[in-house]
């Protein structure tokens, strides 16, 4: 994720470019509560496979009903254990939609009984007063509510009447339970008129974070390869996202902005800032995004599906690189993917190859390059650099002076 009211903080001054890890690192903000570990920062756990709702964009193609072979509470508990050996500090439980699982609750306090920080990904409509004051005592420091467009839109997309209300009302118990929460939403050609608007409502409600979710090729999302937003429109998107973040800070706004799944936005947001405050708080941009290092699959993220199976990101799903049913986490690491995606920059290919702002976003999603390419290394086709942009310098640690071609 890429932390983006965070890193303009930074920009302007209002926070230490050395000592501010919530802009590498954002999830949360719980993910320093006890001190470093060893193993990857985040680990996404699909608890389940079933939801009660059916997004286009879905990028495990949820279905209505439980899936076979999903790991049962006890075997929830000792995958839990074992990520907590392995030195994760966070552990996001996800679906389809997790509270369908009855025992969610046992899985969130063993994880915070393990010392680790448990986030929720949910869509909302199940999270009650009730279900939120449960959760909060049970540990849990995040809830983050998917919507996709205001009221009409995201009933229509996620195919339920009546969604959009019951997953505010969840966002309005989380935070009522004393649970940080925010909004998230995907990027699609339908819902990005709705961007701004679906922000300012987050911040209306008080809420910690407005999340940005770029669409990767996966599940059904797969489907909506065709019809993907142009570059163009997208970056014209995320630049808005980008002044109003920046018009936030000003007004002293509690809400942050956060995007993901895009880590072509990091060079976009350092040429932005750029533009708007001079080179020196552009560089002060991008030494974060360099202690960022750009995307982390397989290395900082790694995700886990219903059965236990790990693979490096969400929605990577065609790259298994072990069971965490029957394996350390250190034998998953030292699957020869893993090893690749720590050297990835040397790999990549096209555009993401020759790219000179390479470290900071280091290719982007390889699921999304190789759906559309066949190819593991090559370029991410939804990167929103244009040529001029990536090839404009020799030293991807040195700025183009401003003035030069956008």
């Amino acid at each position: 994720m890429l932390a983006v009211s965070r890193l303009l903080a930074v920009a302007r001054g209002a926070l230490s470019d050395a000592g501010e890890a919530g802009a590498r690192e954002d999830v949360g903000d719980e993910s320093a509560r006890y001190g470093p570990r060893s193993g990857p920062a985040v680990v996404v756990w699909n608890v389940c496979r079933h939801c009660n709702q059916r997004c286009p964009h879905c990028y495990i193609a949820a279905g209505p009903r439980p899936s076979r072979g999903a790991l049962d509470t006890e075997s929830g508990k000792r995958l839990l254990e074992t990520l907590a050996r392995g030195g994760v500090r966070n552990v996001v439980l996800s679906g389809g939609e997790p509270l369908l699982r009855e025992d969610l609750v046992l899985l969130v306090r063993h994880a915070t009984g393990l010392r680790m920080n448990a986030h929720l990904s949910t869509n909302g409509t199940l999270l009650d007063s009730a279900m939120a004051r449960t959760l909060a005592a049970a540990g849990l420091s995040y809830a983050g509510v998917s919507i996709d467009g205001p009221r009409e839109a995201n009933d229509a997309t996620r195919g339920m009447p009546g969604g959009f209300d019951r997953a505010v009302e969840g966002l309005l118990a989380a935070r009522e339970a004393g649970i940080a929460a925010g909004l998230r939403m995907t990027l699609t050609r339908g819902s990005a008129p709705h961007v701004e608007e679906l922000a300012e409502i987050a911040r209306s409600l008080g809420l910690d974070r407005f999340y940005l979710s770029h669409l990767v090729y996966s599940g059904r999302g797969l489907g909506l390869m065709p019809d993907a937003l142009p570059g163009g429109e997208t970056r014209s998107v995320v630049e808005g996202l980008f002044r109003l973040a920046e018009r936030w800070l000003d007004e002293g706004a509690p809400t942050r902005v956060v995007t993901g799944a895009g880590d072509f936005d990091g060079p976009c947001l350092v040429l932005a800032v750029r533009d708007r405050h001079g080179v020196a708080a552009a560089r002060r941009v991008e030494r974060m995004l360099a202690a960022r290092g750009g995307n982390p699959a397989g290395e900082g993220v790694l995700a886990v599906d219903p059965r236990g199976r790990v693979y490096p990101d969400p929605f990577w799903r065609t790259a298994p690189l072990g069971n965490l049913a029957r394996q350390s986490l250190a034998e998953i690491l030292a699957h020869p993917l893993a090893r690749e995606l720590a050297r990835r920059e040397e790999l990549l290919t096209g555009r993401c190859g020759a790219c000179v702002f390479k470290p900071l976003c280091r290719g982007a999603h390889r699921a999304r390059a190789e759906a559309a390419t066949g190819e593991r290394w090559g370029p991410d086709p939804a990167c929103t650099l244009t040529d001029e942009e990536i090839a404009a310098h020799a030293n991807p640690l040195e700025l183009m002076p401003a003035g030069s071609a956008r």
